[in-house]
């Protein structure tokens, strides 16, 4: 890739590279011949790694800006954990006192 070239999606890259890799998974390119084909494999697999590491980083960043809607989700379903866990234990106390109970 390029400068001059347009930088294609990240969608359009992918199915590039899937389409060598089976080319030569398939043995369909002479080795000779395939040496630029190999080469541009290399050059999509070094911008998809690059871009999925900006958006990754994007992403981190939308993240940060709303910690108070991640942390008020997170919160909640702690919460809920240990109200579910205290029914169950609070639960598991009523049978084994049913249990121990005399029949007369």
């Amino acid at each position: 890739m390029t400068d001059t070239k347009k930088q294609p999606t990240l969608s359009d890259a992918f199915s590039e590279l899937e389409t060598i890799t089976a080319e030569f998974e398939r043995g369909d390119v002479d080795l000779e011949k395939g040496i630029p084909k190999f080469q541009r494999g290399l050059e999509l697999a070094r911008f998809l790694k690059k871009r999925l590491s900006q958006l990754e980083n994007q992403i981190e960043e939308v993240k940060a800006q709303f910690t108070d809607v991640y942390e008020g989700k997170e919160e909640k379903r702690q919460q809920t954990l240990l109200a579910e866990e205290e029914l169950s234990v609070k639960q598991e106390e009523a049978d084994t006192a049913d249990d121990n109970r005399m029949p007369f």
